[in-house]
């Protein structure tokens, strides 16, 4: 397990417009075969290897989220079965993909410093952009367990395979979010005058599997990140002056994703090579994972929400849209599921699309943050402004979804009208929600919607901070480790055992309990 947490990983060019599944193996090969490397290509290999935490894939909706974040947010039906809130070995994967992520990172710093001052400067926008997109995973790290292993991490090659000298300090959460914001901060002017010269600029565009070269795009997407960072951190006392000062200034600038067009994330444009969703519909079809939840099913029947038909399908069974209760006992659950009683995701917009995107961050969620921001500072009506934006944008975002749809029959036949869309939007009435309390049940429950099981993690984060939307839980009363869901993921055991001096340093924190930094609520 070591070796997985920090053994150095050297990866070659990767084209994704014209490499087969063959050309992939060719330039993911034995690192202990490759004799050199360039800026370029590590940086190709470091965003290629943790596609399957953004795309929706087998791997980490199965083996990670299935029994964690999409049951703690009820983004899907599960059921009541024991050990249900206990996290265990599933932090091993995760663990394992971000820390050789973060080494494909060191070897990228690592060959970038070899080059002379002037190839550095001409290289400049790797280590840019490579590091906004390391602070959006590190981010989603720290959300899910705190403190983690950072600034010493992934740099056994860097010690010369000297295991007693690679193994990591924890660096404090608060402390690497605070760093993050700076240097994202520092990114996003250095942006502004950043210029290319032809070779670097072609040979970029071709490797960034993200924005395919754009600068103006990882411009929107370094302040959106920015943004979705501060505003999680805005209740945290110390930090609450600075993020409303800094989204102040990064809404007053505009370069953020508004608008759907500008959405940031790692697509597939071809079936040819292993960037794809091809194996999703395993990980929700197989186990009865692709269930309707009850309260957001609810909601969309009480308030004829748009999205219902392309997010959802009705029972084989059953006349109407059902969502799973989670308070039966799990005997009564698994009849009505065996019955087909209960709804499912819509297999031919979701868990059969090979094309789905991987999210990183689109204009709904920005708006909605937008909305939250305004409430909070007391402008309710742009407040309602950007929340209603964003329910449009939500419903255009999972309609769109089906437009690349592999299998058809499930796909509805009709878009919703503006008539239709105008109409729910009525029926929420944000305008009479005339508190920022009222306002916020309103934004979170949106949030709840928009992220369902295709963002879990930011989705688990929200609901944590703000503690909303209020969801009912049956307790486990078989365990005698937690009964409710828990508050952040434990570590894996590898840490107790091979990193033993510096996680003895966090174990006390290391329990379902413990609450993230910006958990204050």
């Amino acid at each position: 397990m070591r070796k997985l947490l920090y053994i150095s990983l050297v990866s070659a060019s990767v084209l994704l417009n014209s490499c087969s599944k063959d050309d992939f193996a060719e330039a993911y090969r034995d690192p202990s075969t490759v004799t050199e490397t360039t800026v370029p290509k590590q940086f190709a290999g470091f965003m290629k290897i943790n596609f399957e935490d953004v795309i929706p894939s087998y791997w980490n909706y199965f083996t990670v989220i299935r029994t964690t974040s999409l049951s703690f947010t009820q983004a899907h039906g599960f059921l009541n079965s024991s050990g249900r809130y206990v996290t265990g070995a599933t932090i091993n994967d995760r663990w394992v993909r971000y820390y050789k992520f973060v080494t494909q990172f060191r070897e990228l710093e690592k060959v970038y410093a070899s080059l002379p001052a002037a190839d550095q400067a001409a290289n400049r926008i790797y280590m840019i952009t490579a590091t906004i997109y390391l602070y959006d995973h590190t981010a989603k790290m720290i959300d899910n367990v705190g403190d983690i292993p950072f600034s010493q991490a992934g740099k056994i090659s860097m010690t010369g395979g000297d295991y007693s000298k690679a193994t990591a300090k924890y660096d404090n959460q608060t402390e690497l979010y605070i760093k993050m914001l700076d240097e994202l901060k520092a990114f996003s002017t250095e942006l502004n005058s950043v210029t290319l010269n032809a070779g670097v600029e072609t040979v970029f565009k071709n490797q960034d599997l993200i924005n395919k070269g754009s600068l103006v795009s990882w411009k929107i997407y370094c302040n959106s990140l920015r943004l979705k960072l501060l505003n999680r951190v805005s209740a945290v006392p110390a930090l609450t002056a600075r993020a409303n000062s800094e989204m102040a200034e990064i809404i007053a600038e505009g370069k953020i994703v508004d608008e759907s067009t500008e959405n940031i994330a790692f697509r597939v444009y071809t079936q040819d090579v292993d960037l794809d969703t091809s194996g999703f519909f395993d990980a929700l079809e197989s186990g009865n994972n692709n269930i309707a939840p009850k309260p957001m099913i609810d909601h969309m029947n009480a308030n004829s929400d748009p999205r219902e038909p392309w997010l959802f399908e009705k029972g084989a069974n059953a006349t109407a849209y059902v969502g799973l209760d989670p308070t039966l006992l799990s005997g009564a659950q698994e009849q009505l599921i065996a019955d087909t009683k209960i709804a499912i995701y819509n297999r031919s917009v979701i868990s059969k699309n090979k094309w789905l995107p991987g999210t990183l961050i689109n204009a709904a969620e920005v708006n909605l943050i937008l909305a939250e921001y305004y409430s909070r500072n007391g402008n309710g009506a742009l407040a309602k402004t950007y929340f209603e934006k964003a329910i449009r944008q939500s419903i255009e975002y999972y309609v769109r979804l089906g437009d690349k749809a592999d299998v058809l029959t499930w796909k509805p036949t009709a878009e919703p009208t503006v008539a239709e869309v105008n109409a729910y939007i009525t029926k929420i009435n944000f305008a009479g929600a005339t508190t920022a309390a009222d306002q916020l049940k309103l934004i979170a429950f949106q949030k709840y919607i928009h992220y369902n099981i295709m963002q879990a993690d930011e989705s688990w984060a929200e609901q944590r901070r703000l503690k909303l939307p209020v969801f009912t839980f049956m307790e486990d009363e078989t365990s005698t480790i937690r009964k409710t869901p828990p508050t952040r993921f434990t570590y894996p055991n590898s840490e107790r055992v091979y990193n033993t001096d510096n996680y003895n340093t966090v174990k006390d924190k290391d329990n379902l309990s413990t609450k993230i930094f910006w958990d204050v609520k």
